[in-house]
């Protein structure tokens, strides 16, 4: 067998072993859903033990570690934090090492089984992307009082993970920009390289986090895009 065919056999198996190991921490905290009835200072905590696990999985038996830089570009007060989408993996990380921002995500994830009524008690948004005004007013009145009570807003502005579209940047983004009056802190990653696209495998490394330098509040849309863009680029 050859260097690379071994390489490629570990990898399976070690996928493997982490799918299976995370079903089991699933089930393990299953009894814990009732953190839906309970209030979120009791419920989040516990939610943030197992995405914990579910890292630590991937670092024992898959080798992905973590490195963040940047940190102190984070404002002191709430912000919008725009991250680049590339894998679930950021879904799970982004939210427990920003201590539980409110994240706009699909609508849709809202009326899954489990995760929609968790997603709705940490006070998630939706975002209706059928183009209805009065879906996307009620998401921003939202995300504006997620940010008046003092919490970050989370947004995944491409809106996607595919590698063809995920550099693109939906122009709601900058509605929201506007809408907090708060400064934009581009957060960005190379999770895809270790958490591939529709991909069950899961590759060792190092995901990389670089929080960059905010853009500040109050600027026309296209300089604020631009600089947006450039900061979610790898080359940023």
């Amino acid at each position: 067998m050859t260097r690379v065919a071994q390489g490629k056999t570990a990898v399976i198996a070690r996928s493997l072993c982490f799918h299976l190991a995370s079903a089991l921490a699933t089930l393990v905290f299953l009894p814990a859903y009732v953190l839906v009835l309970v209030p979120v200072r009791i419920g989040w905590p516990v939610l943030a033990a197992y995405i914990r696990l579910q890292l630590w999985l991937l670092r024992m038996i898959c080798g992905q570690r973590v490195e963040v830089t940047g940190v102190e570009n984070l404002p002191a007060g709430p912000c919008l934090l725009a991250a680049r989408h590339e894998s679930m993996w950021e879904t799970m990380f982004l939210p427990l090492h920003f201590h539980n921002p409110a994240v706009l995500l699909k609508q849709e994830i809202l009326r899954y089984p489990l995760a929609g009524p968790i997603a709705r008690r940490l006070g998630h948004i939706g975002i209706d992307r059928s183009g209805d005004l009065e879906a996307a007013r009620a998401s921003f009145t939202g995300a504006k009082q997620a940010a008046s009570d003092g919490r970050s807003i989370l947004i995944f502005p491409s809106g996607t993970r595919d590698p063809a579209l995920r550099d693109r940047l939906q122009s709601g983004v900058a509605v929201l920009y506007r809408q907090l009056g708060l400064p934009c802190v581009p957060v960005t990653h190379n999770s895809g390289r270790f958490w591939p696209h529709r991909s069950w495998l899961r590759h060792a490394g190092t995901i990389r986090v670089e929080i960059r330098p905010p853009i500040p509040a109050g600027l026309k849309t296209k300089e604020f895009i631009d600089r947006l863009a450039a900061g979610l680029s790898r080359d940023g």
